[in-house]
């Protein structure tokens, strides 16, 4: 599994590590696995993508397809992707975000996340802040 998912210390943040090659299977999973997180609270949630070792993508249409036909959960806050990405990757990801209307930020470095989500008012002490 090239995914580590964790929640961070308030549970409004869920930390995910993407790593090695990500699958349409291990997509599927982590959807699920997301899924049943944000389910454990009602506040909103939002996701610290770490992509810094992620090395490909395999099958970036069906992988699309996926992301664009998956319902957006109603405690689904930003998801801020950290990582220098393909540019095919990162157009696709903007193209999706603005079809399913998702908040999604993307930053080269995890400095930059953690200030993003202190500007959007999430606490940001104890393991976010250590990422």
């Amino acid at each position: 599994m090239p995914f580590d998912v964790s929640w961070s210390n308030s549970k409004q943040v869920i930390l995910l590590k993407v790593e090695g090659v990500l699958t349409l299977e291990d997509l599927q999973s982590l959807f699920v696995e997301a899924a049943a997180m944000m389910n454990e609270t009602s506040d909103l949630v939002h996701f610290l993508v770490d992509t810094r070792t992620l090395q490909k993508i395999d099958n970036i249409p069906a992988t699309l397809k996926i992301v664009q036909g998956e319902p957006r959960h109603p405690r689904m806050g930003w998801m801020i992707v950290v990582g220098k990405m393909n540019p095919m990757i990162k157009f696709g990801m903007d193209f999706v975000g603005l079809l399913t209307k998702s908040r999604y930020h993307c930053v080269n470095t995890m400095p930059e996340a953690l200030a993003f989500l202190k500007e959007i008012g999430v606490d940001i002490s104890g393991p976010v802040a250590t990422v």
